[in-house]
């Protein structure tokens, strides 16, 4: 997953922050829509007008890469007959970070080592995350 810059969540990150970016393609809408209607041909087709307006709403920040991990997911853990438009909308993967102050409590702690800044999309300053999280999601470290 090659992630340029990461981007909170309705334009806060309150200590975590989305891993997915980019945007959200017809194409990908459309598989998904075909996906979903395979794993779960019970669905009633209005069930899909509602799921299409939730996954174009700006506010939900759906990309391709994020739909299609949500379908996954939820094709995947699905325990009840039929899922709900919740369980597309409310998944996603996030990363902890830390604001400076934070990071600085935590080279106190002896810990400082394995963080470093990263950059996030519309911030003039970093933030910083574990170095595990910066090489498994490949996060654009902060240039400055």
């Amino acid at each position: 997953m090659s992630l340029q810059s990461l981007k909170p969540a309705n334009s806060e990150y309150k200590g975590e922050i989305s891993i997915y970016t980019g945007s959200l393609t017809k194409q990908c809408i459309v598989t998904s829509v075909a996906t979903i209607k395979k794993a779960f041909p019970q669905l009633p087709l209005s069930f899909y007008d509602v799921f299409m307006d939730m996954i174009m709403d700006k506010e939900n920040n759906f990309t391709d890469t994020r739909l299609a991990d949500a379908v996954k997911h939820v094709i995947c853990t699905c325990q009840y007959p039929q899922p709900t438009i919740a369980n597309f909308i409310s998944f996603d993967r996030r990363v902890k970070v830390y604001t400076y102050s934070e990071y600085c409590k935590l080279c106190d702690e002896g810990d400082g080592k394995n963080y470093q800044p990263v950059a996030i999309a519309g911030n003039t300053y970093p933030v910083w995350a574990h170095n595990n999280d910066i090489n498994q999601y490949k996060l654009q470290l902060w240039k400055k």
